[in-house]
């Protein structure tokens, strides 16, 4: 009986279905070919990780450390990271199931088996064709190496393929541990008639609420956001620990400065216009719920460009870091339009107020258009101020060509592009719900 309501339930939530499935498929191809890549880059090489103090150095990983090694540790974390914001898009959006069973009687167990089984489903699709991808990209990959009369190939080895099957089995372990967890959470609170979001404490205790903490803070912040263009227009190789600095400094601003300047906008100007109050007060909403995804974005993109540029590599190891390099961006742009798309899913209330009070059918469209549009332009802003940046510092030391430079930046934008039409489709339909 919950085997097949747990199929109708994905049948008629077939495109969150998909998505979902889509997050296993590129995982599981991405994953294949990078247990196998790294296998055939690391073969009779040593690696190194510490400093003469045999104490572990960042730098000296970047710089010294075996490539191939380093960058199939990263990547399995962005995937874990990736599954994680995926997983929490495709079950929070079936919180109104799981309440309505809860009220027939359903148990918790009962609940996570259900979570369970769409979620086997989802992957004993998604990986097969997944691990075949990743042949396929294998042999594409080894026709453009021999190309460049590159002697080393990639080959599909047993050892890979064993680090391959114990990785994808922890990923999915997790996966269906997070189904089961938000199973027993949703659960608790629904019955208690409240909300997930409304179990946390927003409250500010200590020196954060001092005001002249929080203006050294601040200003602090403009500094620590400001360091990594510094440093890039330096020349420095150290992208990545200067961008992991600059996020921390962004968020300050962001959260001090960028979001109340929206809500002292609305307050000044909006009630001339209900369009754009509606849309700087979803957009702020979007920002503060989703800005560790754009952090991320930018942190993983300068860390493989650092992998990419700071060091000698082989052509099997460049090769490597490109195809890291796009496929963190996909995966990346995913995990912003998951976690932009987790809070939407509950936006169809505000629509209907909207409605309520007399906006027409076409100015919730134009609201939720323009929300959109500020939204990606926001995030493209900071990535293209600290990629675009990180990329004129190469480009004028000549570490980099022009072509270089191109492919870099259409690989980081593109994905994005495509994610906003994603978004406005998948958003549309909540707001026509809300008619």
């Amino acid at each position: 009986m919950i085997f097949k309501e747990a199929l109708r339930s994905l049948k008629n939530s077939f495109s969150k279905a998909v998505f979902f499935a889509l997050t296993f498929y590129l995982t599981t191809t991405l994953l294949f070919v990078y247990f196998n890549m790294a296998a055939a880059a690391t073969a009779g090489k040593p690696e190194t990780y510490v400093n003469a103090q045999n104490l572990a150095d960042l730098t000296q990983m970047l710089e010294k450390g075996n490539m191939a090694n380093l960058m199939m540790v990263f990547v399995v974390v962005m995937c874990v990271i990736d599954l994680i914001f995926c997983n929490d898009f495709f079950v929070k959006n079936k919180a109104k199931e799981l309440g309505v069973r809860l009220i027939c009687g359903a148990t918790y167990i009962q609940l996570a088996m259900y979570l369970l089984i769409q979620t086997v489903v989802l992957m004993l699709i998604a990986i097969p064709l997944g691990i075949l991808s990743g042949y396929g990209l294998i042999f594409l990959l080894n026709r453009l190496l021999v190309s460049y009369g590159e002697e080393l190939l990639i080959t599909v080895t047993s050892y890979a393929v064993v680090e391959f099957i114990t990785v994808e089995f922890i990923v999915i372990f997790w996966t269906t541990l997070l189904n089961c967890g938000f199973a027993y959470k949703s659960g608790a609170v629904l019955l208690s008639g409240g909300n997930i979001g409304a179990m946390k404490d927003k409250s500010t205790y200590g020196l954060g609420s001092k005001k002249g903490f929080r203006i050294l803070m601040t200003a602090a912040g403009i500094v620590f956001a400001l360091l990594p263009l510094y440093t890039f227009f330096r020349g420095s190789g150290s992208l990545a620990v200067s961008t992991v600095i600059g996020c921390v400094g962004l968020d300050r601003i962001i959260t001090e400065l960028f979001l109340p300047f929206l809500t002292r906008l609305n307050r000044k100007k909006g009630i001339a216009s209900t369009e754009r109050t509606a849309s700087n007060g979803f957009l702020r909403r979007d920002i503060l719920f989703s800005k560790i995804t754009v952090y991320l974005l930018i942190c993983d993109l300068l860390v493989i460009l650092t992998m990419l540029f700071a060091r000698e590599n082989s052509r099997l190891e460049y090769l490597l870091i490109l195809v890291s390099y796009i496929s963190v961006s996909i995966l990346q742009a995913l995990t912003v339009m998951f976690r932009l798309e987790t809070d939407l899913t509950g936006r169809e209330k505000q629509y209907r107020i909207l409605s309520q009070i007399g906006t027409s059918g076409k100015s919730r469209s134009r609201i939720m258009h323009t929300e959109i549009s500020k939204y990606y332009l926001f995030v493209c802003f900071l990535l293209v101020l600290y990629g675009g940046t990180a990329l004129y510092s190469l480009y004028s030391s000549n570490q980099a060509d022009a072509g270089q430079i191109l492919f870099l930046s259409l690989a980081a934008l593109v994905p994005l592009l495509i994610t906003d039409g994603i978004t406005r489709l998948f958003y549309s339909r909540i707001v026509s719900s809300a008619e």
